[in-house]
């Protein structure tokens, strides 16, 4: 029974952390800047993203309207090479975090940090394209997706302690672009595509 208390306690402060990242989703800038010029920061963060993701041939590029940004994220389905390199890293996280924590505890904060990411991410395309004909069910459900993804992937890299051995992991980053208003949509070809 003190080896149940134990392992606890020991995983308690990995759930706090999970927990007070939920919470800061909040006070996120989703999508308020997208369409903008891709500043020094953007570009740092999405360099750091596609090297450390192992893809050196890709470079940021800035994605100028809605429209555009709908037709890269269905393009995407189309480029496996980054899709393998992403999974491989969810899976290995995943890993992780069962060592570090129960998978009940881990399960119940990325539930949590998938529901507030939903809820925040439609309460920001409600405001920041508020008068954009081109929202629709489609397109919203696309965007919250694509910020649901990267919000539970910054969750497994919190509770597995990943988040502070690697600074610069590729999911710290692109949750970094989201936080700063950008929707970092992904890569196809040699783009790592940035509205």
């Amino acid at each position: 029974m003190s080896t149940d208390y134990s392992s606890l306690l020991g995983e308690i402060p990995h759930l706090l952390r999970a927990r007070a990242f939920s919470d800061s989703i909040s006070a996120s800038e989703l999508f308020s800047r997208t369409g903008q010029a891709l500043d020094e920061q953007d570009l740092h963060l999405a360099e750091g993203y596609v090297q450390n993701l192992g893809l050196a041939h890709v470079y940021p590029a800035r994605v100028l309207h809605l429209a555009e940004a709908m037709g890269v994220a269905e393009a995407l389905d189309f480029d496996p090479a980054a899709w393998e390199a992403e999974e491989q890293l969810r899976s290995s996280l995943h890993h992780n975090v069962l060592e570090q924590t129960s998978e009940e505890g881990s399960e119940q904060l990325l539930k949590l940090i998938a529901a507030k990411s939903a809820e925040m991410a439609q309460q920001a395309i409600l405001d920041s394209f508020a008068h954009n004909s081109q929202i629709d069910e489609t397109v919203t459900n696309a965007m919250v997706g694509h910020v649901v993804l990267a919000a539970h992937c910054m969750g497994l890299l919190i509770l597995s302690d990943m988040d502070q051995e690697q600074v610069d992991h590729p999911f710290a980053l692109r949750w970094s672009l989201f936080n700063r208003g950008r929707w970092p949509i992904g890569i196809t070809g040699s783009s790592y595509n940035v509205f």
